[in-house]
């Protein structure tokens, strides 16, 4: 489903559609746990816990994520019909960048500064903020770079009424290259629209 959901939303809000989702989610988490408690034959802490570990939890994650990508797709759908949407690039300005760590993988991430949300960049992008007037004079890599809007990722943006989204933004990283010096960016496309 990823291949069909690859923008992020900048606006409207979504939060009530997370809420249905997550309301959702926990009555079939619920629904799940009683019937397996009820189904199942044994000692009664090991149908519990079975219910309501794997059942209970289990089901309610799986649906969780299965709703808020199916309901992520559905407004994107809604919100930007093919024949009232507008494409165009742009200059986003970026608040600030941080880096996350896991055992299995790292990521490099931005916050645009007009807009509360994460966009995933490149290694190479984040390494490339490192070299402005925000990133200072350390030697190993930071954890996170303050910004306020030095440098701008540029992008590819639709507007459809008041729905804006960030394009190639949704479960990947945005193109190589994407990130640099606003004012650079801007002197050389000067066509390029700064989004505020």
């Amino acid at each position: 489903m990823s291949r069909l959901d690859n923008a992020t939303v900048l606006t409207p809000d979504h939060t009530a559609m997370l809420g249905l989702c997550f309301l959702l989610a926990g009555l079939v988490a619920l629904v799940s746990a009683f019937v397996c408690f009820f189904q199942s034959t044994g000692a009664m802490a090991a149908r519990a816990a079975m219910s309501v570990m794997v059942f209970g939890i289990g089901g309610g994650v799986g649906v969780l994520l299965f709703l808020t990508a199916l309901a992520n797709i559905a407004e994107n759908r809604r919100l930007f019909p093919a024949e009232a949407t507008h494409t165009y690039w742009a200059l986003l300005p970026i608040e600030r960048a941080y880096r996350t760590s896991s055992r299995f993988n790292r990521s490099w991430i931005i916050q645009p500064a007009p807009y509360w949300t994460n966009i995933d960049i490149t290694h190479a992008d984040y390494r490339r903020m490192l070299t402005g007037p925000a990133a200072g004079s350390r030697n190993a890599e930071p954890k996170s770079v303050s910004s306020r809007s030095h440098f701008c990722a540029k992008v590819q943006m639709q507007q459809s009424g008041g729905a804006l989204r960030v394009l190639h933004a949704g479960r990947g990283t945005l193109p190589a290259g994407t990130v640099g010096v606003c004012a650079d960016m801007a002197t050389r496309e000067p066509g390029l629209e700064i989004i505020r």
